[in-house]
Parts: C-alpha cells; sequence; structure tokens
C-alpha cells in the first residue's frame, strides 16, 4: 500500500451539517463533483474566500451556484469538465466568428465501463426531465428536436438526443444566440432504444426511476468502446453550417479529472483574481485544453480535433 502523500490530508464532512465550511481552510480550492453539494455551502466558502471548481450539468443547479456566488469574495468556476467543460471549450472557440447564430453541441458516451451512481442517476434524470428550449423559451420534453451527428470524419451521422444542459461563457458577453445541447450513447442502438421510450412517453418514468434504473444498469454487461466524444457544430443565421469542432478520448471519468487539474493550474497562473461566478472559458481556451490533454494523456493517440470551416 502506497504511503500518503505528506501535503494530502483526508477529510470526511457531512455537506448538509451546519457550520461543516468553516472545516476547509478559508484559501481552499474546492471541487465538487456532485449535485449533493448545497448552494447554501457553496456560498459559505466562497464567502470565505475559497474557491469552487464545478462540473455539474443540470441547469437549475448551477443557476443556483451562480446566484450562491452573487457579492462574494470567492471565486465560483462552473463548467469544469468533459461536458460541460470541453465541449464548453468547443462552443466557445467557434462562437467567436461573429457569423454564428446557432451552436449543436453533441455528446457521445461509450459504455465501455459502469459509472458511478451520481453520474448514472443524472443520465438517466436528463433524459426524462423536461428542459427550457433555447429558441422558444418553452418547456420541451427531451427528444423532441433529435439531431445527427457525424462524431468522426468519414462517419455515418449518429441520432443524438436533445436535453437541457449549462451553457454559460459560450458566446461573447451581449450575444443571444441558440445553443442546442444532445446526448448520444455508443453503441448507437442504445440511444435509439430511450429515443422509443421518449416517443412512447415515457421519459417522466425514466426521471421519476432513475435511482433504480442505476442500481439496474450496474448488473448490465459492458457493451461499447470506452471513449468519449464530442461533435460542436457552428450555423449562420440561415441555418447553414459554418465549421465545426470534433474530439475524441478516452474515458470520461479521466478526461474530466484532467480538465479539473488544468483549470487549477490556469487558476494559479494567471495574474489577476477573479472573484464571484465565472465560466472555464474565463480561464482557459480550446487550445489550451487540447495541448494539456495530450500533455496528461500522451499514450492515447484517439484525442484528436478536427476542424473543417466552411466559405462564406
Amino acid at each position: 500500500m502506497k504511503e500518503p502523500h505528506p501535503n494530502l490530508v483526508a477529510i470526511t464532512l457531512d455537506v448538509a451539517r451546519h457550520g461543516v465550511a468553516r472545516a476547509l481552510p478559508e484559501d481552499a480550492i474546492v471541487v465538487n463533483l456532485t449535485e449533493a453539494t448545497p448552494p447554501g455551502l457553496v456560498a459559505k466558502i466562497l464567502a470565505r474566500g475559497g474557491t469552487v471548481l464545478d462540473t455539474s450539468a443540470t441547469p437549475s443547479y448551477v443557476d443556483g451556484l451562480a446566484r450562491a456566488a452573487d457579492g462574494k469574495s470567492g471565486r465560483l468556476v462552473t463548467g469544469v469538465g468533459t461536458a460541460p467543460g470541453l465541449s464548453t471549450l468547443m462552443g466557445a472557440d467557434l462562437a467567436r466568428d461573429t457569423r454564428v447564430r446557432t451552436l449543436r453541441i453533441g455528446l457521445e458516451l461509450g459504455m465501455g465501463r459502469h459509472y458511478g451512481q451520481a453520474a448514472a442517476e443524472w443520465f438517466f434524470r436528463t433524459l426524462g426531465q423536461p428542459y427550457e428550449d433555447p429558441a422558444t423559451g418553452r418547456s420541451t420534453v427531451p427528444g423532441a428536436n433529435p439531431w445527427r451527428f457525424s462524431f468522426a470524419r468519414n462517419e455515418a451521422p449518429r441520432l443524438a438526443i436533445d436535453i437541457g444542459f449549462p451553457d454559460a461563457g459560450i458566446f461573447p458577453d451581449g450575444r443571444e444566440d441558440c445553443v442546442r445541447h444532445y446526448l448520444a450513447v455508443d453503441p448507437p442502438f442504445v440511444t435509439r432504444l430511450f429515443a422509443v421510450a421518449q416517443r412512447l412517453g415515457l421519459e417522466r418514468w425514466i426521471a421519476r426511476h432513475s435511482p433504480r434504473l442505476t442500481k439496474l444498469s450496474q448488473w448490465l454487461p459492458k457493451i461499447g468502446p470506452t471513449r468519449t466524444r464530442i461533435a460542436a457544430v457552428a450555423f449562420d443565421r440561415d441555418g447553414k453550417e459554418i465549421a465545426s469542432h470534433l474530439f475524441e478520448g478516452g474515458d470520461q471519468a479521466d478526461l474530466t479529472g484532467a480538465m479539473i487539474l488544468l483549470t487549477v493550474e490556469a487558476i494559479r497562473s494567471g495574474d489577476a483574481r477573479q472573484i464571484g461566478g465565472s465560466s472555464i472559458v474565463d480561464h482557459l481556451d480550446f487550445a489550451q485544453a487540447l495541448t494539456g490533454l495530450r500533455r496528461h494523456f500522451p499514450e492515447t493517440k484517439s484525442i484528436d480535433t478536427n476542424t473543417r470551416q466552411k466559405p462564406n
């Protein structure tokens, strides 16, 4: 058994207990990996000057954290992970083109491993939870507006299901444009099964029984590759595709861990201290993230990006 690192101390905390924030150092960097942390606790950490990096993917929860950061002396960074996170940086890079009016961002998760309970529950809950349509502002059922993405060059498009997802920081300030998010599973037949269930009106049942479905999924065989693919596609005001970014990497949990480390490094090396709420876009860009991921995964040759620029 390895000896513990002298600079690391393990602390077990009950986030629901009163006063738990005082158990952390005032300048602590706290990584919120699940959506079980109350926004009130995050507010107390930030009030004491701490930094909170959040990896959450539920828009309403992230909005609650952003409100908690308002007026605090600490720093909240949302979208720190693979999606949101790397996917956010991909979209933001495309959105620098002023012609872009709509972004479609698709995430494909390989089923070559069993994800943890929190991640699996989020998956089932998200596929069954209505979201606010970014174009109309109306409540929309996931799967009502599916899309097909080519997650790799020379590959047939694959079905992806529309979902609600955080998009803070993708478009520059002052631009009110549309970002649509989608979720797919590899192998593709699993995505099609969920699409059929949603057409049968079972989406609310899926969300309501997400804990039970999570337990069931742990007993199913591991199928498909252990990889993560992201496609970000930009369109102009006429719906014409302008450009796209494609990314293929390894295990989603490994990529998220690396993105957290890259964000910590960026914060530590930054010249100015930014307080209050911010997004990963305020600390990293897509090129920096790719360089960092290649540094941490030198043996993973599947990490790549493809960009094609469409003419005017």
